[in-house]
């Protein structure tokens, strides 16, 4: 059997979710992004994981809505591509998971309609 987790026991796992600790993505973002990043040396790599999840923390005065954006980097052409978008249109804390199947991702901050912001944004994979 190729790439089967065994327990304690010797015994082959069925599918089991073993989630990361969150680490740090992104922090102290208080302007939108101008352009996708040059290369992919800020990206999650969720190798061997299906999913990403984003705790995403926005403060900041005068807010009416902050997007964000999931990009996906492509190695072969050395290009990211945009996945969903999510708009948060008031201040707090959100959880945002993207189905990553082990790709590089990043996210974006790509609208901003407001007087001032502050974005950060931890991962976890599973």
């Amino acid at each position: 059997m190729a790439n089967v987790k065994l327990d304690a026991n010797g015994i082959p796992k069925g599918p089991v979710f073993e989630p990361t600790a969150p680490a740090v993505h992104r922090s102290g973002v208080t302007a939108v992004d101008a352009a996708d990043p040059a290369d992919a040396s800020g990206a999650v790599d969720t190798s061997g994981c299906e999913q990403c999840r984003f705790d995403v923390t926005v403060t900041g005065t005068g807010f009416t809505s902050l997007d964000v954006q999931v990009l996906f980097w492509n190695p072969r052409q050395s290009l990211w591509f945009g996945g969903a978008q999510r708009q948060l249109t008031a201040t707090g804390r959100y959880a945002l998971a993207a189905d990553a199947r082990g790709a590089l991702v990043y996210l974006k901050v790509i609208a901003f309609s407001g007087t001032s912001f502050s974005l950060s944004a931890d991962y976890a994979l599973s």
